[in-house]
């Protein structure tokens, strides 16, 4: 049977490294995805998922094992994406794959063609939203957080966080609307 998150916590406080190892393994690739989303570029996502697995492994006597650690944990990482997206100037350069898995099953190659397009446009649009909007787009879109998780991780109240994707997704209708398209094959 699989120990819980807070149990796991109480080991680490008391100096259990397979438990922290065991956290880490647990959560690893769901927050690189979330990072990778939000600063849109897989090495920087790397680096946020390992400064925030530090971070909180530093500060490990502080954090309540009854409050749910992947929440905790994801608080952590997309405020370090904030601060990194703050630090570097906010706009990376987008991949093909950064958002989601539009079209992943597409039948014949012109059909994949077209969704790896798609992909790469919203990719695009999403790079020229300011980091606010993106990360709130990323969250809710793109990873299905509810609006009252993001408040929380974002630290804002239910009414800014609804405006701000409310912006967000006016603001990428704006861009798509506007952006030109590849032309169709």
């Amino acid at each position: 049977m699989s120990r819980t998150d807070a149990e796991l916590l109480r080991d680490v406080q008391n100096g259990s490294q397979p438990a922290f190892r065991e956290l880490v393994e647990r959560y690893q690739q769901r927050v690189f995805w979330t990072a990778k989303n939000v600063v849109h570029d897989a090495d920087t996502a790397q680096d946020v998922v390992q400064d925030a697995f530090l971070r909180i492994y530093q500060a490990r006597m502080n954090i309540d094992p009854d409050r749910k650690f992947f929440s905790y944990l994801y608080e952590v990482v997309v405020n370090l994406c904030i601060d990194r997206l703050r630090k570097e100037g906010g706009v990376k350069k987008v991949a093909l794959d950064d958002v989601g898995d539009i079209g992943h099953d597409a039948p014949g190659p012109d059909l994949h063609a077209e969704a790896g397009e798609l992909r790469q446009h919203v990719a695009s649009v999403l790079a020229r939203l300011p980091e606010k909007y993106r990360s709130v787009i990323a969250l809710r879109d793109l990873q299905g957080f509810t609006c009252e998780e993001i408040s929380d991780l974002l630290k804002v109240n239910s009414a800014t966080l609804r405006w701000r994707l409310h912006m967000a997704r006016k603001q990428f209708k704006e861009i798509w609307e506007s952006a030109p398209r590849p032309a169709p094959s």
